[in-house]
């Protein structure tokens, strides 16, 4: 019997852990292999190849991004093909099996984890019996369990981490590392708050693990922890071991709870963390009091303001802050205070997202109590409440839009550190310029990076004009076109070169071939392009 596990990512970059581990905990026993594809790739393609491979069991991960996907591929397989068995698995149809199994041709949803499980199921399939394991339902039998499993049956498992079909694409792509399981938090919005407790893999497993990615080729490590810092022993266990054997270029991801990071874990990082290695991505969600309350997240503010400032103040963290527009009590108005609240810290990136109604969270649960109207098909998403309505949703994704294009894309550094130092409020600012954006019928989608460029200059006048100069030309490693009318004359630039060559003794050869050359408000912005790299410096 042969089987395939599969599931879309949202990017070729992404991998999934949960394939692996499926993998590693059934290839001894059966024909068994694992296959990753895109939401971007062809249904068409992806069915042909999957026909090819002339399996008897297709098994999909199923994740709100690609569930409507993995529907319509359900459907075709079975009409080319109706005897194949279809198993599904993941997040979006472990709470709600017999809704999955009425609507995607599946033949089996298995609820939770499923390295104990999945063998057993195959197990059952290949000897024509019947599936009466817990965590399995099928359309005679929907199990009310969701399967849980021992970590150390995992970790006595192959390595997932390492296995032979990734070594041609490690540097590419994001690993997925996890070094526990569940959540301590009871967030209402979030399917972690449906799992109980919290399980962390042995030491001597995880360093292992580390030890085989620290001298790999993989370039970025991102733990799926939902919250890295819940034990402070084990957290430094792990950023110890890193820092010590981490090779130059890869960074590590980690997802914390930063009002309660111990302040042993920021005193370790300050002493020990080399730059650029960590990038923490800090939920805020809200800085509404009562909104905290009805999603049950308990929240200090000041003490997270505290902790994010002392991990921005030497800069050897990239910080990644979320927000969630939609949650209850929360108006447009306070919504707003929110996101200045957040946007003070000028981390990196703040993200912000909006509330989705997930299957099986009490929030959904709550839907009519609240007077949330949301998408009813993935990735269900709110379109308006109590205190939001479709409007203010709409105002907040203009606001995001521009948020995401001006600040997140690192792109305008010096111009918008400029502009946030003046501006009472952030989101009015964004959401104004989303609004001028509006007006002016500039491109949303399909727009050169010059005319991002342009479209700001409009907004902001002459003010910051020099700094959009500035920005833009720091973006490459050779010659752009200009978007600017050049700030010299062609005799002018003769001029202030040849100063430059006598005041400076810089290469007039270097100068006249490979540099761009503008007067700006601080003095000669000299840009040399050469070999690929780019080599910037102001002269008075």
């Amino acid at each position: 019997m042969k089987t395939l596990i599969t599931t879309l990512n949202s990017k070729f970059i992404h991998t999934s852990l949960s394939l692996r581990l499926l993998y590693v905990s059934t290839y001894k026993d059966f024909d068994i292999d694992f296959k990753e594809y895109t939401i971007k790739d062809s249904l068409e393609h992806i069915v042909l190849d999957i026909l090819s491979m002339e399996i008897d069991v297709l098994a999909l991960s199923c994740y709100i991004w690609n569930i409507e996907y993995i529907q319509k591929l359900c459907e075709m397989i079975k009409k080319e093909k109706p005897e194949m068995m279809i198993i599904l698995g993941g997040p979006e149809v472990t709470y709600e099996p017999q809704y999955f199994l009425d609507s995607t041709y599946a033949d089996y949803i298995i609820s939770g984890e499923g390295e104990r499980v999945f063998p057993q199921l195959l197990k059952t399939i290949e000897n024509h019996q019947n599936a009466d394991i817990p965590g399995v339902s099928y359309h005679d039998h929907i199990s009310s369990i969701i399967a849980t499993v021992d970590l150390a049956y995992v970790e006595s498992l192959d390595s997932p981490y390492m296995l032979p079909q990734d070594r041609d694409n490690m540097s590419k792509r994001i690993l997925y590392f996890e070094s526990s399981r569940g959540c301590p938090f009871q967030c209402q919005y979030c399917l972690s708050s449906l799992e109980k407790g919290l399980r962390f893999f042995s030491k001597d497993y995880l360093l292992k693990q580390l030890d085989m990615i620290c001298h790999s080729d993989i370039r970025t490590v991102k733990f799926l922890d939902r919250s890295f810092n819940a034990d402070a022993d084990h957290a430094i266990m792990i950023l110890d071991y890193i820092f010590k054997n981490y090779q130059p270029g890869q960074q590590f991801q980690f997802e914390i709870n930063a009002d309660v990071l111990n302040q042993k874990i920021i005193d370790f990082i300050k002493d020990n963390a080399p730059k650029d290695l960590l990038r923490f991505e800090i939920g805020i969600q809200s800085t509404y009091e009562p909104t905290n309350k009805a999603v049950k997240r308990i929240q200090n503010f000041d003490r997270l303001s505290e902790v994010v400032q002392q991990l921005m103040e030497d800069g050897k963290c990239d910080l990644h802050l979320d927000l969630i527009a939609g949650l209850p009590y929360e108006t447009y108005e306070r919504f707003k205070k929110s996101f200045d609240d957040v946007f003070a810290f000028h981390a990196k990136e703040l993200q912000l997202g909006f509330l989705k109604l997930l299957r099986g969270t009490s929030l959904r649960e709550d839907a009519l109590v609240y007077g949330y109207h949301y998408q009813k098909e993935p990735p269900y998403e709110m379109i308006e409440n109590k205190w939001l309505t479709q409007k203010d949703v709409i105002k907040i994704h203009m606001a995001e839009d521009m948020l995401e294009k001006y600040w997140n894309s690192g792109r305008f550094v010096r111009t918008m550190n400029a502009v946030m130092s003046q501006v009472q409020s952030p989101f009015d600012f964004f959401y104004q310029f989303a609004y001028f954006h509006h007006q002016h019928h500039y491109k949303k989608i399909g727009y050169q990076l010059d005319e991002l460029f342009m479209y700001l200059d409009s907004y902001l006048g002459e003010e910051y004009h020099d700094l959009l100069i500035w920005d833009y030309l720091s973006l490459f490693k050779v010659k752009p076109k200009r978007w600017y009318h050049p700030t010299l004359t062609a005799q002018q630039r003769k001029d202030v070169i040849r100063y430059l060559v006598d005041e400076y003794h810089l290469s007039q050869e270097m100068l006249f071939r490979y540099a761009i050359v503008e007067r700006i408000s601080q003095g000669y912005l000299v840009v040399i392009y050469k070999d690929f790299q780019c080599k910037m410096e102001i002269y008075k």
